[in-house]
């Protein structure tokens, strides 16, 4: 039993392609698949000391500079990524920004924005990746989603919005690509203790109050519980499971 349980959660071979990941989430899930035998490859649109220092950390790992919202070089950037690492066989879409604004300060360009890194270059990933899987009849793509899509949080329509509409788009892309053995899936993280929720939390106790105050396990989250939620859905573990989004939100999305 006990090897059988190893073999489970084992991705030794396996190549994971994951946006964000040189920071935060990002960084917590690409610890958990390399920690797991996977061949990590980061993507980042900017900050490339941070992904030399995320590379740095996890052996055989390796990254590349690319903006995923130029959807039309998309398709040659995975292109690239296969034929220097081999076949994707997991997608983690974890990269995306935030839009914070009062609805009636929301402009054109503040959606297209969101939904460009959030949605369009998600989706644009998943069609490139796809060809090999389905030749392969194997796949794993992973979805960010998030509390915003479940529960009405202020001043974020535009984020919500963007995130409703993945959380949607991973029931009917489960549904098309199940018959080739593809699971599709989402992570719905809470409030989770990165230097991101710091930045718009350790100046406001009673925005922190109120979070802990709807959280039944009375505490922040750490970026490894989510990284070990991505693991799940990543590994073999989870081949039955294709078109749900799991919460790891400490009770947040049930909490009274």
């Amino acid at each position: 039993m006990n090897e059988l349980i190893g073999q489970a959660f084992c991705l030794r071979g396996k190549v994971a392609l994951i946006t964000g990941g040189g920071s935060g989430l990002g960084f917590a899930i690409a610890q958990t698949l390399q920690g797991a035998g996977a061949t990590v490859i980061l993507v980042g649109h900017s900050n490339e000391e941070n992904l030399k220092k995320a590379c740095a950390q996890l052996e055989g790992s390796h990254y590349y500079l690319f903006d995923i919202t130029r959807l039309d070089e998309v398709g040659g950037f995975v292109k690239q990524v296969q034929k220097a690492h081999g076949p994707i066989d997991i997608l983690v879409n974890n990269a995306g920004v935030h839009c914070k604004k009062n609805v009636e300060d929301l402009d054109p360009e503040d959606f297209r924005r969101v939904f460009d890194v959030h949605y369009l270059a998600s989706i644009s990933l998943v069609q490139a990746v796809l060809p090999e899987m389905r030749a392969r009849k194997s796949g794993k793509i992973i979805f960010l989603s998030s509390m915003s899509a479940f529960v009405g949080l202020t001043k974020v329509v535009a984020y919500t919005a963007a995130k409703g509409a993945i959380t949607a788009s991973v029931r009917a892309l489960a549904a098309e690509v199940s018959p080739d053995n593809i699971q599709v899936n989402a992570i719905a993280p809470g409030f989770i203790d990165t230097p991101m929720f710091r930045l718009a939390t350790d100046n406001d106790p009673e925005r922190k109050k109120k979070i802990l105050g709807h959280t039944p396990m009375g505490r922040f989250g750490e970026p490894l519980d989510v990284g070990f939620g991505a693991l799940y859905l990543a590994s073999h573990a989870s081949d039955f499971v294709t078109g749900t989004c799991l919460m790891i939100d400490g009770g947040f999305s049930i909490g009274f």
